[in-house]
């Protein structure tokens, strides 16, 4: 979320800087400042930005912790996470900050998706399915009809997501950590490489 408006408008914000030390703002990840694509994750603008992400965290990460187990969960969080960060970069303002586990959040109902889509049971049909889609649509309207919130991170952090429970898929059971970790390598490699693209052409 970006937060260009008064500092009690989400009735309570963390300190102005602590915010400023680890918001998202391309402007000083152009300068080197790599950090803040994961500070950024764990900041927010106000009690109702965190509010809502927490109570859709407790739902999701609840569900996807109990399907995927708590590394891949882990994983798929942190790795969305950064694409939601990534995407941000590229196509959001170049000064203009953001902060927030939306892209995050995001990323787990992409993650659920992809891993549906690959194993063939992503269906209108399947209800976990359909309400992961409304849920979506739903949050991405009001990203587009609310001033200060970025569907950009959000659409990332869910690209993100569903690549890495797509390629996850395969593995899910599987008990050696090299097919476990495979998935991981592959987006973090991804990712990486837009990162050093994206610092090259600044």
């Amino acid at each position: 979320m970006r937060y260009g408006y008064p500092l009690n408008a989400g009735l309570v914000t963390q300190p102005p800087q602590v915010l400023r030390a680890g918001e998202l703002l391309p402007a000083l990840v152009a300068q080197g400042q790599l950090y803040r694509l994961l500070t950024s994750m764990f900041l927010h603008a106000g009690l109702v930005h965190i509010a809502l992400n927490m109570l859709s965290l407790y739902f999701l990460g609840s569900f996807a912790e109990l399907s995927f187990g708590r590394v891949r969960y882990f994983a798929m969080y942190l790795l969305s996470g950064l694409a939601s960060g990534i995407a941000y970069l590229y196509f959001g303002g170049f000064d203009t900050a953001v902060v927030g586990a939306s892209g995050a959040i995001f990323g787990l109902v992409g993650g659920i998706l992809g891993y549906a889509l690959r194993r063939g049971a992503f269906s209108w049909e399947n209800p976990v399915v359909r309400q992961l889609i409304i849920l979506t649509v739903l949050n991405l309207w009001i990203g587009f009809s609310i001033p200060h919130i970025s569907n950009t991170a959000h659409i990332g952090g869910l690209v993100g997501g569903a690549l890495y429970g797509w390629l996850m898929a395969p593995s899910l059971y599987a008990r050696k950590p090299g097919r476990t970790a495979l998935p991981i390598v592959a987006v973090l490699g991804i990712e990486l490489l837009l990162l050093g693209l994206w610092l090259f052409s600044t």
